[in-house]
């Protein structure tokens, strides 16, 4: 009778250490849950810059599109257009 006891302690020792285990460390454990946490939270951040890149991109779009002066400035400076009649001057550094 004593020699049961034993057993069926040692066996519920033994199921819970497996349970305990599979708990914290298992397939969907709560180390695998606080790392998917710490994954969401670096997603939120980096759509959260995102959004804030698509504003400043799309009020550059509302800009260009509306502003003639704008337009003119990016047509000049960075596709390096001129109108006819302008004098281009080239300064060149060796």
């Amino acid at each position: 009778m004593r020699i049961k006891k034993l057993i069926v302690r040692f066996i519920l020792c033994v199921e819970m250490c497996i349970f305990c285990h599979l708990y914290l460390f298992g397939k969907n454990g709560l180390q695998l849950l606080q790392k998917q946490k710490a994954d969401v939270a670096l997603l939120e951040r980096e759509v959260a810059r995102l959004q804030k890149d698509t504003e400043m991109l799309e009020t550059g779009i509302y800009v260009w599109q509306t502003n003639d002066f704008y337009k003119e400035k990016i047509a000049r400076e960075q596709l390096q257009m001129a109108r006819k009649g302008d004098k281009l001057f080239y300064i060149g550094f060796n």
